[in-house]
């Protein structure tokens, strides 16, 4: 270990970590105000199409590769759509690099969760006790998942959605705000439910659902 940082250690000061931020959106904006800033630094931002500054932030890039000594840094994904943030996940997985999850400190979150890397927990979340949450996962402010919830990687769980008991939603879906979902129900993968939807039974995989109660809008193609 350096010196300096053993010395810090043991005066009880908290390194903090360099994080670089994919994506500079309008998600980007919860995503820095849930960020927990006596363990992270936001170094800047990788972004595909940006230049400049995001966010009193510098865009270092729009690619992983040119970013010097990659490993020494940390990631969180801050992109909202599901199909892009699995394209980064995979790349920052394939590279080896460190992906943290990001909690908001209003969050509530039971100690009997399970939670895997890259996700987002914004303001005033509830997650209840026994619920899974796989990888790269957004669950956005207000949301509440109950007991033994089960959500499958890069999955969107939008604002004050209500997600009732045990229930099952597969990789890659999209429930919007406002929903309801039924107790003991599976949701397939890349599934959407629109705003506002009541789940009353289960949803086949690449549907496109929304009502009340919810119907089948239009079914999608595998994008698996």
């Amino acid at each position: 270990m350096d010196v300096n940082k053993y010395i810090q250690y043991r005066e009880g000061v908290i390194m903090k970590k360099d994080l670089i931020l994919i994506g500079a959106g309008g998600f980007a904006k919860s995503v820095i105000d849930s960020i927990d800033e006596k363990k992270y630094k936001i170094f800047g931002f990788i972004d595909d199409i940006k230049r400049g500054i995001h966010l009193g932030y510098p865009i270092l890039t729009n690619n992983l590769d040119s970013i010097e000594k990659k490993e020494n840094y940390c990631y969180f994904i801050s992109i909202g759509d599901n199909k892009k943030r699995k394209k980064w996940f995979k790349k920052l997985e394939e590279n080896r690099l460190e992906i943290i999850n990001v909690i908001d400190k209003t969050a509530v979150i039971s100690k009997n969760v399970t939670l895997e890397k890259g996700i987002f927990v914004g303001k005033l979340a509830i997650i209840n006790s026994d619920v899974r949450l796989g990888d790269n996962i957004v669950v956005n402010t207000k949301a509440l998942l109950e007991h033994g919830v089960r959500v499958d990687s890069h999955s969107n769980i939008s604002t004050n959605t209500t997600i009732n008991g045990d229930v099952q939603i597969g990789q890659g879906s999209f429930i919007g705000s406002s929903s309801v979902i039924n107790g003991q129900l599976r949701i397939g993968n890349n599934v959407m439910i629109g705003s506002g939807s009541v789940v009353i039974k289960d949803v086949e995989d690449n549907c496109v659902v929304a009502g009340v109660p919810a119907k089948l809008i239009r079914r999608k193609g595998n994008e698996e």
